[in-house]
Order: structure tokens, then sequence, then C-alpha cells
């Protein structure tokens, strides 16, 4: 990556008096940054240089010896000039042919200025532009300033920062966290968006190592049948990294303006989680209310709600089971007994922090309510922290906003069958409390095992073939016959049904809550 507040050499050659220089060796190279003009004619010109200097000489004190010659600018080349120009002719007529040799094989740009052009000219030239250079970045980088600090004012997420950073730079912006997952992104276009969710997915693969990058550096990505190329840049608050942030090159360089305008969107990006997590800090001494809003179905999907959900830990898109421990501790809560919660919170958080799960908790009176991500073990969870005062309840799997609230009603109903000491799983406990009569198990038995079929296209077809199936003990043939169909039409809708209510119906267990609940829906509805 080039990131620059100087002249490239190819542009002193179009705007200056260097465009009557002819470029013998290093054409390759032109893009070399030039940050000062150095005129040196000495034996030991190699001691009186600097990276990045364009230098003039006339040739007085340049070797005649080839070894010499060579060697000098094999020694100037690793000095990192940006070129070398000789005035021709007087002392030389040209540069030595060995010398010309060896900076085309080490890549250092020589170009042969005709005599009359004066040094002075072309020192003034050159350090003007760069100067008008310099003032124009700081310029342009007090404008970014004014703009991003705007920004931080007025921003509801980190997809506002993206597209303020976008309208200055000319690039797209994404903001992701250290897992690859994303935050905000500039991207609006269908294109656009799917090269985004292209990237991000190949983010996911592995997790981002950023911590030692102090300025932008530039990456580069194979997504599908493409290679992009992308500044990133760690979003620090106080000495832990919180996102990263990356600015699409497109195919172009980056300039210097492209790493403060980054740089400047970084420290306001995390001013704003700053305030997000001030935010949630001041959610959990408010009694967890982001997590209470999910569980409770009173979640508003605004932007910056969305938002700080993700930057605590939970994604819309993110299957999840809602967890329930039952405290033994007579309501209302004694000191003894807020102490004791106040433990089991505490000891729930720093199971799922080392764990590297979300610490997404609610409390209600004797209840810790929490969501556990569906690849991680309630069993172990329970086994490090269990004690015989407590119990838990684990919902089934569920995603999205309206799905926690289903999962949380889950745990609800378990909460008259919840012994001391044990944990109880949805499924383990729904069946006998419908068997027992308790009326919301038996609605929440239906909901399961019949009322997915209902809500289906050619719903009604597929629920006459799980009551038939029902009534004739699950045979095949038989409930073909009373349906009127081929076995292989049977077949297929076996296996749609058993897909629709993720089942096997090969299990003689299933087959007996099928036809329980298949008769307990025919009872409500008649």
């Amino acid at each position: 990556m080039t990131l620059f507040a100087a002249m490239k050499l190819d542009t002193a050659i179009r705007e200056t008096v260097l465009r009557d220089a002819e470029v013998v060796a290093g054409q390759e190279n032109l893009q070399r940054e030039i940050t000062w003009v150095h005129m040196v004619d000495h034996p030991d010109i190699v001691n009186w240089v600097k990276p990045g200097e364009l230098l003039l000489t006339t040739g007085y004190n340049w070797p005649n010896d080839a070894d010499t010659s060579r060697r000098l600018v094999r020694d100037l080349g690793k000095v990192g000039l940006a070129g070398v120009v000789l005035a021709v002719p007087h002392f030389r007529d040209h540069f030595p042919p060995e010398a010309i040799d060896e900076a085309r094989s080490v890549g250092l740009p020589l170009l042969e200025l005709p005599w009359d052009v004066q040094f002075s000219q072309i020192t003034h030239e050159i350090l003007a532009k760069i100067i008008y250079f310099q003032a124009e970045i700081i310029e342009r980088s007090e404008q970014l300033h004014r703009a991003l600090t705007n920004a931080a004012m007025t921003a509801l997420s980190l997809s506002d920062i993206a597209n303020t950073l976008r309208k200055l730079v000319g690039r797209e912006v994404t903001f992701t966290n250290l897992s690859g997952e994303l935050l905000g992104t500039s991207a609006t276009e269908p294109d656009a968006q799917s090269l985004e969710e292209k990237f991000v997915a190949s983010l996911s693969d592995s997790p981002i190592d950023a911590k030692n990058s102090q300025r932008p550096t530039r990456i580069k990505f194979q997504i599908a049948d493409r290679v992009v190329y992308r500044l990133r840049l760690p979003v620090r608050l106080h000495d832990s990294l919180v996102a990263v942030l990356w600015l699409d090159l497109d195919g172009s360089d980056a300039d210097e303006l492209d790493a403060r305008a980054m740089e400047h969107a970084s420290v306001v990006a995390a001013l704003h989680l700053m305030h997000q997590q001030q935010l949630t800090q001041q959610e959990d001494r408010l009694g967890f209310a982001l997590v209470a809003g999910l569980l409770d179905g009173e979640f508003t999907a605004t932007p910056s709600a969305l938002e700080r959900a993700k930057v605590c830990g939970w994604s819309e898109t993110s299957p999840y089971r809602i967890c329930l421990v039952l405290l033994d501790e007579p309501i209302p809560l004694t000191t003894e007994g807020l102490n004791r919660r106040e433990r089991w919170v505490g000891a729930l958080k720093h199971q799922l922090r080392a764990n590297g799960q979300p610490e997404l908790l609610a409390i209600w009176l004797n209840q810790i309510k929490f969501i556990l991500p569906v690849d991680a073990s309630p069993e172990a969870l329970w086994d490090a922290i269990r004690d015989q005062r407590a119990a838990l309840a684990v919902s089934r799997v569920h995603t999205g906003i309206d799905g926690m609230a289903t999962g949380s009603k889950d745990v609800d109903a378990l909460l008259p069958t919840l012994r001391p000491g044990r944990l109880h799983r949805f499924d383990e406990i729904l069946f006998p409390r419908a068997l027992l009569g308790d009326a919301n198990a038996r609605e929440m038995l239906i909901e399961r095992l019949v009322k997915p079929l209902v809500t289906r296209p050619r719903g009604e077809s597929l629920l006459e073939t799980l009551g038939t199936l029902a009534d004739e003990g699950f045979q095949l043939v038989n409930a073909a016959r009373s349906l009127g169909i081929h076995i292989s039409t049977m077949r297929y809708r076996l296996e749609r049904i058993e897909e629709i209510l993720n089942v096997t119906l090969e299990d003689p267990k299933v087959r007996f809550q099928v036809q329980v609940a298949m008769t307990l829906y025919r009872l409500r509805e008649d």
C-alpha cells in the first residue's frame, strides 16, 4: 500500500521541468514518492542522502571504475531514493552503461536531464508542489475530521459512520467484529451488498488478528473468482480491540487522506461503541433491559437497538436456546436471597465468558433467564454451576426476535415441573404434562406437532395424511389405501411431514406423541 503526503516521481516528470528528462532505467518504479530534492556532488554520496529523496548530480564525482560505479548504484538503491537525475552533457554525456545495467537490476530510476535546466528550478518546482500537496492534505484532513466529528454526534449506528466515510473518500466501508460478523456497512446497491456478504463470509472462516496494526494495512482477499484488496484498521477502545474497519480499494491505490480518514473514523467508531457499551452497562444496572425486552416480546428492532444487541453478542439470524435458573428462594427475596441471586449471576457470567459465550442475562425475582447459543451445552454449563437449591429449564431451539419470546414461554411452561438440583429440557416435560391435563402443555404439543402443517401450502392434505397415518397405526399401505393415493405419493408426503415437523416417524415415542397431538387437535377443532 502507498500512503503519501508527497509528490510521486511520475507526477514530477509530467508537471515540472523534469518533463525534459529522459528515463534510462527504473521505468517500472516511477510511482516512488519524492519527499525532498537533494543536490550532491561528493565522492561519498551514499552518506549524504535519505530515503525518498530525489538526487540531483552533475556526475563530477561519479566513479569511473565500472565495479565502483555498480556498487554505488546498488547502495543508492538500498537507501531507497526516489531516483537519480544526471545533468548531461558536461562532465558526462550519459550515465555509464554499467550504472544503467545495475539500476535496471535493482529498479532504481535514472534520469538524464539537459544541462541547461537549472537544478534550482527543479528544486523550486518540486518542493513547491510538495508543500502544496501537504497543505492540501492538511486542509482536506481537517474537513474529514469535522465531518466525522459531526457523525459522532449524529450517528445512530456504525452503518451511519460507514456512510459518512464513504461520502468522504468514495469507497465502500465495512465494520466487523473480530469474528468477522458484520456490524455496519455503507453498501446499499445489490451488487455491493452481495460483495459485502461474500467478504464477511470469508472473514468468518478465520478470526481476525489485527493486534499489532497501528496504521491501515493493505490486505488481499480471494472472494469466489475475484481478488479484492482492502485497507484494515482495528478499532480500539482503551487497550482492547472492539471492531475492525475495512476500506474497499476497488482496484485503486490508497493515499494519505484515505489513511487519515480511516484513523478519524476508527476514533469516532470507538466513541460510538463506547457509548453503546455504556448503554449496555446501564441496562445491566436497570434489570438487563435488552435481554428482558427480547424475552418479553417487547424488543423494538430499530437499527441502534439491533446494533447494541450485536455488540452484546446476540444475532438475529443465529439459533439459541432460552435457559431459566429457578432458585429455591421465597418471594419476596430476603437479603440473603438477593445476595445468592447475585452470586448466581456472577457464576453464570464467569462460565459464559470462560467458554466464549455472550453474557445475555435477565433476572426476575428468584429467576435468572439467559440466552445460550445452540452450539453450547446446557448440561456442561449446569454441571459447572449447579447446586441442590436451584433447577435449570432449557427451551427448544429458536431464532430471531419472535423466537426469543417463544423460548421464554417454553421455560415458563416448565416452571411447575422444575425440581431442585435437576436440569429439565422442554421436550422431556411437555408430553407428560399434556397427558396430565395441563392445558398450556396441550396447546404447545399441538403447536409443535400439528400447527406447522396447517400453516404450510397444501397444509390440508399433509394434515389429513398425518391424521390418517395416526389412525392406521402408521401403516403406510393402509393409510394410502384409506386416502386413495399411490404408495409413492404417501412416501413423499411422509418425507414432507417429517421435514416440516423436524421429527422421524420411525420412532415409536414420536408416533405416540403425534397420535395424542392429533386427537387433541381434533377435539379442540370440533
